[in-house]
């Protein structure tokens, strides 16, 4: 008997072990934080999004008020909103309401973590220290699994058990009939002066639509005169195509061109701020 309890307590202490050591787990009694993940940056780049998954299993509401880091100078927590067919970019002026016993995750695309003024580069594999301040919850420390640059999402997947159903529905079943879907590829891109918000659809070779909003240093939306794309790989000796974007809002430009290859591409703005104004930033993109 005491062989039995002996084993079942060492496999215990082994599961409890792998789930305190898990990248991006944190449980703080009432909140748990979860899958937070972020992206390899190139090198040069000032800023990163962070994106996470945040339980609340209490009795009542919280809120994530604010955020830091020693990988950051600040880390802010973006909302992106609709106004008039406009999506914009800028920060939860309350916080992030978590309601009670409802899971938020924050995703690309999103609402997300901006690290600004990295103190380096994010590398593949690196694990970012966070400390997160919630206004019931108090603060609570976790860390960011770095993964490539085209990365989609967390490299480890943790469910909760004790979420409902309700506020987790069960994932679809994939099978032979179902049809494979693109996802499209999404990124921040950001200089001194700019920031972008770029997505890539469909993220693979062939016909691609490129979609770029930009926004100021203060984070409100852009207005510019023109805006090109240019995509290379040189890894594949893919010269360099460049093409003009058409606008669709103030902010917003849409360009179609072609990747002839799947890999890590470099995906350029030249964006004309007005006349004898030009300002270029650039960022690898994944195409698969």
């Amino acid at each position: 008997m005491f062989e039995k309890f002996g084993s079942f307590a060492l496999v215990l202490a082994a599961v409890l072990a792998f789930v305190g050591s898990a990248p991006g787990l944190a449980d703080h009694a009432d909140i748990v934080v979860s899958q937070a993940w972020s992206r390899a940056t190139p090198k040069g780049a000032k800023v990163a999004g962070g994106y996470l998954t945040i339980e609340n299993h209490g009795t009542a509401p919280d809120r994530l008020l604010s955020a830091s880091s020693p990988a950051a100078a600040t880390v802010e927590i973006h909302q992106m909103t609709l106004q008039d067919g406009i999506m914009t970019m800028r920060q939860f002026e309350q916080g992030l309401m978590i309601p009670q016993g409802e899971v938020v995750t924050l995703a690309p695309g999103g609402s997300h973590i901006m690290f600004i003024s990295l103190a380096a580069p994010f590398e593949e594999g690196q694990r970012i220290p966070v400390t997160l301040n919630f206004q019931r919850s108090g603060a609570i420390e976790t860390t960011f699994d770095v993964g490539s640059v085209g990365a989609k999402g967390p490299r480890l997947q943790i469910a909760s058990t004790e979420t409902s159903a309700r506020t987790l529905p069960p994932t679809p079943q994939k099978t032979s009939a179902s049809p494979e879907v693109d996802e499209p590829f999404f990124t921040h891109i950001c200089g001194t002066r700019v920031m972008a918000d770029v997505t890539v659809t469909p993220g693979r070779t062939g016909p691609v639509e490129v979609l770029v909003q930009l926004y100021d240093g203060d984070e409100r939306p852009l207005s510019v005169d023109a805006l090109s794309v240019t995509l290379a790989n040189p890894d594949k000796a893919i010269a360099p195509v460049t093409a003009s974007a058409t606008r669709i809002a103030a902010d917003k430009w849409r360009v179609s061109m072609t990747t002839a290859a799947s890999g890590k591409w470099s995906l350029a703005l030249g964006i004309d701020m007005k006349k004898d104004d030009r300002i270029d930033i650039a960022a690898p993109i994944l195409i698969e």
